[in-house]
């Protein structure tokens, strides 16, 4: 039931010290509706036009049953064959050429990379489509096997080695890839004070490639939700967020349009902090009808919490042929309830044409702007520790908690297997968090495709499904042949070296120092830290990086 569905989440949804919008109803079903003094009493006819000079009263009426119907088509629309498996729907959204894309973009930057030090990386090959293939691969690997460290997943230790990761490639290779991996070509990326700046420059074609295709692979049903996502990071950049009382408080604010009974994410923003020109209406007016923008005139059903809602983002909907239902902030423009105390059980309601303004005290005050539930009272059944009880709730807040919750149903499926390990990338965070819808809107078709498919298959269940989704990504690329040790320093093996083989590479005694030469040329980590190492050279007595460290170093000294 809905009502248990809250309460398995444990939802918050606090923006701010006074927020009412956390309904804690507890396990419900809703019962038969009740015909007592707080239910409305239909009249014979309701103007449903909206009109702006009405004022709000409180003669309640019954509406609901005379709204126009949902007619649209429901499911997935895509021309995939019944038989299609997991790949097959993860392709939808991340086709070979949108790998090939990335293969073009990481090849680029590890030849910008090389060329801007000055010298080539000896341990880097071009990169293929089947390594980005193996590397998708292993970041959503990453959320099945998590270890405490990167390197202990081709430990020869038996206990530490994460043979699904290890037997696929090597360790080199895989640190390569993730080195040089690229959206975009950086070279390209306007500075922040250029006409065309972009803070999504690094994941911009990606993003829009995904969002486009959320949209357009599945047609919702009638009850939607508007709400904000988070993804971890708690990194340097312009526009990470703090929410307070969230379980994810740092990182990127993402507002979200989910299909409320699914989860499936239909529309999807970034959050990139404000903007010179301010929202005419609010932000939060302004995210909703844009996430609404391909699902408006359709006879939709949104919900959202008191963030969003206002009486004119209900009045701009209804115009719009969409209802609304969300949690309000008693100092909205236009609420026509006070923001008095009332005791537990009590509730006020008001009406404006569709409009209904509800005030009912559970176990604190909620307050609820609804065009799509009729003003009266209903009885359900709350479960206690004494056992059920039957308990008066407004028909709109009942509305709410059935269809609030689509996003966070996905971000639930988020939860469960991480994508990727952690990074000082920002826009990586990004990538992963569009792998992982990619892989539950993926999932969220198969299962709408086959509805009669057993509960353990992969159209089914989640786990099963991400399992046959990896190895399908790898069951067309050949295993890396067992990893070698590369020689330490490759452009110095010829023995006409003048050095060779008095100076040899190897691991200096203590901890790591700073790289001289690093040091020498003033290269740095991207934190601003000197690059430390605990290679040298022995005869040298000097702590060096292998390959071109060394290489220029020891080059030095003969000339």
């Amino acid at each position: 039931m809905a009502f248990e569905f809250l309460q398995s989440l444990q939802i918050e949804h606090n923006l701010d010290g006074n927020d009412e919008s956390d309904i804690e109803l507890g396990e419900m079903s809703e019962g038969e509706e009740d015909s007592t003094p707080n239910s409305a009493t239909p009249l014979p006819s309701l103007d449903l036009d909206l009109d702006q000079d009405e004022e709000w009263t409180d003669e309640l009426v019954d509406f609901a049953d005379r709204l126009e119907p949902f007619t649209e088509f429901s499911g997935p629309v895509h021309d995939l064959p019944v038989d299609s498996g997991p790949l097959d729907y993860f392709k939808l959204f991340f086709p070979d050429s949108v790998l090939n894309m990335i293969v073009e973009e990481t090849n680029r930057y590890a030849e910008q990379q090389q060329e801007a030090k000055g010298a080539e990386d000896v341990y880097w090959k071009p990169a293929t489509l089947a390594d980005i293939r193996k590397y998708i691969y292993t970041l959503i690997t990453f959320g099945h096997h998590q270890v405490p460290e990167l390197s202990l997943i081709w430990s020869s230790d038996p206990y530490w080695r994460v043979p699904a990761i290890a037997d696929i490639w090597g360790r080199q290779r895989y640190q390569k890839i993730h080195q040089y991996f690229h959206l975009a070509d950086s070279s390209h990326q306007p500075g922040r004070n250029d006409e065309g700046y972009d803070p999504l420059y690094k994941v911009r074609p990606l993003l829009d490639h995904i969002r486009n295709v959320c949209s357009s692979v599945y047609k919702p049903k009638q009850n939607l939700s508007v709400d904000e996502a988070m993804v971890a990071f708690t990194g340097r950049v312009s526009f990470k967020q703090y929410i307070k009382n969230k379980p994810t408080p740092w990182g990127f604010k993402v507002w979200c349009l989910a299909e409320a009974e699914t989860g499936y994410l239909l529309n999807f923003q970034v959050y990139t902090g404000k903007t010179a020109t301010q929202p005419e209406h609010g932000l939060g007016h302004q995210v909703v009808t844009s996430m609404m923008a391909n699902h408006l005139e359709k006879n939709h059903a949104v919900h959202f919490d008191n963030f969003f809602t206002s009486v004119k983002l209900a009045e701009d909907l209804l115009k719009e042929k969409t209802t609304c239902c969300g949690t309000i902030r008693t100092n909205r423009k236009g609420w026509p309830l006070p923001s008095s105390k009332q005791k537990p059980g009590e509730v006020r309601m008001r009406q404006k044409g569709r409009m209904v303004a509800v005030q009912w005290t559970d176990k604190r005050q909620v307050n609820i702007l609804s065009t799509n539930a009729d003003p009266k009272m209903v009885t359900v059944e709350r479960r206690t520790k004494a056992g059920v009880v039957q308990v008066q709730v407004p028909k709109p807040v009942v509305q709410y908690n059935k269809a609030m919750f689509g996003v966070d149903l996905n971000d639930q499926n988020r939860s469960y297997y991480p994508v990727g390990r952690p990074g000082t990338k920002w826009w990586r965070y990004l990538f992963n968090y569009l792998v992982q819808i990619s892989i539950i809107n993926a999932f969220i078709l198969m299962k709408r495709a086959r509805p009669d498919d057993s509960r353990t298959s992969a159209s089914q269940n989640h786990l099963v499904f991400r399992t046959h989704l990896v190895k399908a990504l790898v069951a067309v690329t050949e295993p890396d042949q067992p990893a070698r040790r590369a020689p330490d320093v490759p452009s110095l093996q010829g023995s006409s070296s003048p050095y060779s083989p008095s100076h040899s590479l190897g691991k200096m005694p203590g901890r790591k120092r700073r790289c001289f030469q690093c040091a020498q040329d003033g290269v740095k980590m991207a934190s601003g830290r000197t690059r430390e190492t605990t290679s040298g050279c022995h005869l040298c007595n000097v702590h060096l990086h292998a390959g071109e460290c060394y290489a220029k170093f020891h080059s030095s000294l003969k000339n």
